[in-house]
Parts: structure tokens; sequence; C-alpha cells
């Protein structure tokens, strides 16, 4: 499963988890376990509940750099054609420096994917990036004035998704949960965590 769905108070498994089959208990609490030892400590604080700790889907890397891996490709099949080259070098050299480029993007891209997390509280939502020094956004809850779910041609060929998320905020910009695995149920969950912290202010 490409991302790993995570309802939990501080590491703990939820109660209606827990109250199912032991077996299914034993992997939520394993799942749990996975997705909290991953996070940047200090992310949330111990008044907040976590509800969803998903990374973005293991096919982002290749999404994001398909357009270098395309353009590569087809400048190095023109100059293997033409036997074009650069300076000195060999056909066989300059085609494997253009392809080298593609490679080189799509390793960069998993970099970048491997220490990404989107993180959903009960009081806020969090996008967790960085590769040296991981970077946290966030957005209260009560700060979102509309979600909107949204998939591109190569999201929806993959069933994936994208998350929009629009502040009431003028200053705070408008955030994007990219590429994630079950879209439809991330965002259902999302808005009933959004409506539940309406109800808690409101009380």
């Amino acid at each position: 499963m490409n991302s790993t769905l995570v309802k939990t108070r501080l590491g703990v498994s939820h109660s209606a988890a827990m109250s199912e089959a032991p077996s299914r208990a034993s992997e939520v609490a394993g799942e749990v376990a996975a997705a909290w030892l991953q996070l940047p400590g200090g992310v949330v604080n111990d008044s907040e509940i976590v509800i969803l700790a998903i990374k973005p889907a293991m096919l982002r890397p290749l999404i994001d750099s398909f357009p270098w891996i395309v353009v590569t490709t087809v400048i190095a099949s023109a100059m293997a054609w033409t036997g074009a080259t650069f300076g000195t070098l060999s056909s066989a050299v300059s085609v494997q420096l253009v392809l080298l480029i593609g490679v080189a993007r799509f390793i960069l891209a998993v970099v970048r994917w491997a220490p990404s997390w989107y993180v959903l509280t009960n009081r806020r939502v969090l996008t967790i990036e960085g590769v040296r020094k991981p970077r946290i956004t966030s957005c209260p809850l009560l700060d979102i004035r509309n979600t909107y779910l949204e998939s591109d041609l190569v999201e929806r060929m993959t069933q994936l998704g994208s998350i929009r998320f629009v502040s009431d905020k003028p200053d705070r910009k408008t955030r994007n949960w990219r590429t994630i695995a079950q879209p439809n149920e991330v965002h259902r969950q999302i808005r009933r965590a959004i409506e539940n912290a309406i109800d808690q202010h409101s009380m």
C-alpha cells in the first residue's frame, strides 16, 4: 500500500481499530508505529490527535521526472540517429550523458520524495518536506475555507489524486497534498476532521 493510514493519539491506535480481531489490531498497531517513528520530532504537541500520516504515492518521483525522461530520451535518440556529439566526445558517450540527465532527475525526485509526509491532526493539516532539514508548514483546520479533490490525466490513469486546501486567511498560501493514494478516502477523513473542529469550536 503506497500510503499508511494512521488514526492514533500520540502513537496509541484508536479504540475502534483495537476492537477488531487481534490480528487486525496487531496490523494496525504495526502501521501506526512504522509511520510514527518516521515523522520528525516535534511535529505535533501533546494535545493533538494524529488522524492521518501518509506519504505521497511511490509513483510520485516517476511522475515528477517523467517529462525530463521523455525529453532526454528523444534527444539521445536523435543524437544516436544523426551521429551528433558534444565536442570531441564520441557519439556513444554523448548519448549516455544526455540519458544521464534524465536518470539524475529521477534520482533527485526519489530523494525529495523519501522525507515527505502529509499529516492531519484534530487541529491542523501539515506538510513535511526537505532533504537536509525538515520543512514543516501547517494550517489550522478552522482556517480552511474549502478543500478540493483534483486529478490530472496521469493521476486518473494511476488512480491517484491531489487535495487542494483553500484558507480563509489571505496571507496563507494555497496548500496541496499531491499524488496521494486512496484520494477519496483521505479527502473524506479531512472533511470530517474539519467538521469536527468547527463543532468543537462552536461549543
